[in-house]
């Protein structure tokens, strides 16, 4: 199948018309639009945590904060997990404003967890993007099913679900507490409930999948989710279910959502506009070039309770070289392959099972 033929019968990725409506009115290309928007958020970004954070008041002290492009992100120090610790020093609004505050442990390490604090305005942003991530999983008025652990936790990813798929008068359910974890009873809550859509880790779907060999009716779409998707589940799923499957990746640190497949399968698109994304070679502090491995650094650009400027997710990929064959002309993330584990002898990379993620 030529390039063209391919490109007609798949739909351009969401995000980028989700994207370009997000920005000024503007004759240039939708990369080149993006990359001016995250220049200037960029500068507006160092300029607010310099005034607002004592941690990067300090930490930013004596640099050349001018930006004039997103590469000049390389001349700024790392932020480390260890960091997060301190959270307070990080917070560049009152306490009042914080909506949710999450712990978290940090990997390898047994000192105090990390903490991150959103506001509503971060987690609202979140919600636009699970909208619009979801949109050719799920129809307007559809029930989505979402087995993601903490479903009754205000604030939640189900509770920020819940509230984004609201407009569209989608029904988000999850499942009851007295089923939780019991694998049988969960697959017969999915085949009874009517559910359009189905939310849930790698973990669940294979659970489901040994329950449900066939989808339930009228299932037409599943996202993976918080953790790595097996190929091999992802072809399981695929052949067995005759329905849509998309990866998400995110990180709490991104603010719960950052990347998702395309109907294409091939690679993640990013929320661009919210947080850039650098593949940093691992044993210095510049990034590498597309189609070559390096640690996932994120930068968020708009996040008003605890901006993370290059923050060391630890997570291993590359930036895939070329448009998506759905026809997107921006920047895709490649698979998850690893996780750096940085000790004495310097930073090594600890490889995903076999199998990978899909």
């Amino acid at each position: 199948m030529s390039d063209r033929r391919q490109a007609d019968s798949i739909p351009v990725s969401p995000l980028d018309a989700w994207l370009a409506g997000r920005l000024p009115p503007d004759d240039k290309p939708l990369p080149a639009r993006v990359r001016q928007a995250q220049t200037e958020a960029l500068q507006r970004l160092l300029d607010y945590v310099s005034q607002r954070s004592s941690f990067y008041a300090g930490h930013l002290s004596g640099r050349d904060l001018h930006i004039t492009c997103p590469e000049d992100l390389q001349k700024l120090p790392f932020t480390e997990p260890a960091h997060l610790r301190d959270w307070r020093k990080f917070l560049c609004v009152s306490h009042s404003r914080v909506q949710r505050l999450v712990s978290l442990n940090t990997s390898g390490t047994s000192g105090p967890p990390k903490h991150l604090a959103f506001t509503e305005n971060d987690l609202a942003a979140t919600r636009d993007f699970f909208r619009v991530g979801l949109s050719g999983l799920v129809p307007p008025g559809g029930r989505l099913a979402v087995l993601l652990p903490g479903g009754e936790r205000p604030d939640g990813v189900t509770d920020q679900l819940r509230q984004a798929l609201a407009v569209l008068n989608i029904v988000v359910r999850d499942p009851p507490p007295a089923i939780r974890g019991n694998a049988s009873a969960t697959a017969e809550w999915v085949e009874t409930g009517g559910f359009h859509c189905l939310v849930a880790t790698p973990e669940q779907l294979r659970a489901l999948l040994a329950h449900l060999p066939q989808a339930p009716t009228p299932l037409r779409g599943v996202l993976s989710s918080a953790d790595n998707l097996d190929r091999d589940l992802a072809r399981a799923l695929r052949r067995s279910w005759h329905c849509e499957l998309l990866d998400h990746y995110g990180l709490t640190e991104s603010g719960f959502g950052l990347g998702v497949e395309c109907v294409a399968h091939s690679g993640y698109h990013l929320r661009e506009l919210d947080t850039l994304v650098e593949i940093v070679d691992p044993d210095g502090d510049k990034s590498v070039p597309p189609g070559r491995g390096g640690e996932v650094v994120i930068t968020t650009l708009h996040h008003e309770a605890m901006p993370l400027l290059r923050y060391r997710t630890g997570d291993a990929a590359r930036f895939l070289p070329g448009p998506c064959p759905c026809g997107s002309p921006l920047r895709r993330l490649g698979p998850i392959i690893g996780r750096l584990i940085r000790d004495a002898d310097g930073p090594r990379l600890a490889r995903l099972p076999k199998g990978g993620r899909a």
